[in-house]
C-alpha cells in the first residue's frame, strides 16, 4: 500500500492554540504481532531516547478498500519542525543500539509500506479524546477557496453536534498517494454517533452549500477510518 491517513496520525491534544501549525510524519506499516509491538514500544517510549522524542502515536486502520495494506501507523507531530527532523535520528539510533529491543521487534513484526510528511491547516486539540477517525484524502485545486469553504462548514457542523464531533485540515507535503494534495479528518466518540450525525449533517442545507462551493475544485480519492491505540510524550 501507499496510504497516507494523516488522519489518524495526528492527535493535537499536545497543543493548546489552533494558530499552531503542527507538522507530522507518519509511517503506514504492516504489524504482524500488534500487541507484542506495542508492549516493545512502550518500553522503548520509557528509555532516554524514547522520551526525548516529541509527541507520538500508534493507530490502527479499521476500514480500508482492497489497494490498502497496511494495518497501523506509527506517527511523529509537533509545532516545532526541528523536532520531526530529529525524532528520524533518534529512531535510527535507537534501532542501531537495539535500545529496549526496537531493532529486533521492528525487523520481525513490522513491514514499513510508506511515510508521508504533512502540516495542519485547520485543526481544533478539543477532539483529543476521540475515538473514531474518518479520513478523507483529496486533491484540492485552489487551496485557498477550500479552506475558506471548510471554515465555514466546520463551524456549523461542530455546532449542530454539540461539540461530539471536530473536523481538521490538513496539506500532504511529500510522501502522499498519488493526486491526494489535503486531508480532512472527521473525530466521533464512537463510529455509531459518527454514523448518526453523518446522515443528518449530510442532509443540511450548509454541508449542501459546502460541496456545491468546492465541488469544481476538488475530489475525494478515498476514504478510510481507523482509531488510535496508545499516545506517548503528550504531557
Amino acid at each position: 500500500m501507499k496510504n497516507t491517513i494523516l488522519g489518524l496520525t495526528l492527535f493535537l491534544f499536545y497543543f493548546q492554540s489552533n494558530a499552531q501549525q503542527i507538522t507530522w510524519q507518519c509511517s503506514n506499516v504492516i504489524i504482524e504481532n500488534p500487541a507484542a509491538f506495542v508492549s516493545v514500544w512502550d518500553d522503548f517510549m520509557q528509555t532516554d531516547i524514547g522520551k526525548s522524542m516529541s509527541a507520538n502515536a500508534i493507530f490502527q486502520f479499521d476500514h480500508v478498500s482492497s489497494e490498502f495494506s497496511s494495518t497501523h501507523q506509527i506517527c511523529w507531530f509537533s509545532d516545532n519542525a526541528a523536532d520531526i527532523q530529529g525524532n528520524f535520528a533518534k529512531f535510527m539510533n535507537a534501532k542501531f543500539m537495539n535500545t529496549a529491543g526496537i531493532y529486533e521487534t521492528w525487523n520481525e513484526n513490522v513491514v514499513q509500506e510508506s511515510t508521508v510528511l504533512g502540516q495542519s491547516l485547520i485543526a481544533d486539540p478539543a477532539g483529543f479524546d476521540l475515538k473514531f477517525a474518518v479520513v478523507y484524502m483529496i486533491n484540492v485545486q485552489d487551496p485557498a477557496g477550500y479552506a475558506a469553504a471548510f471554515n465555514k462548514m466546520k463551524s456549523a457542523a461542530e455546532a449542530s453536534n454539540d461539540g461530539q464531533g471536530t473536523l481538521e485540515l490538513h496539506e500532504v507535503l511529500a510522501g502522499g498517494e498519488s493526486g491526494v494534495t489535503h486531508e480532512v479528518i472527521v473525530r466521533a466518540p464512537s463510529m455509531a454517533e459518527w454514523l448518526a450525525n453523518r446522515n443528518e449533517f449530510f442532509a443540511s442545507e450548509i454541508f449542501q452549500e459546502f460541496v456545491q462551493t468546492v465541488r469544481p475544485f476538488s475530489e475525494i480519492l478515498h476514504v478510510l477510518t481507523g482509531s488510535p491505540v496508545k499516545f506517548y510524550n503528550v504531557d
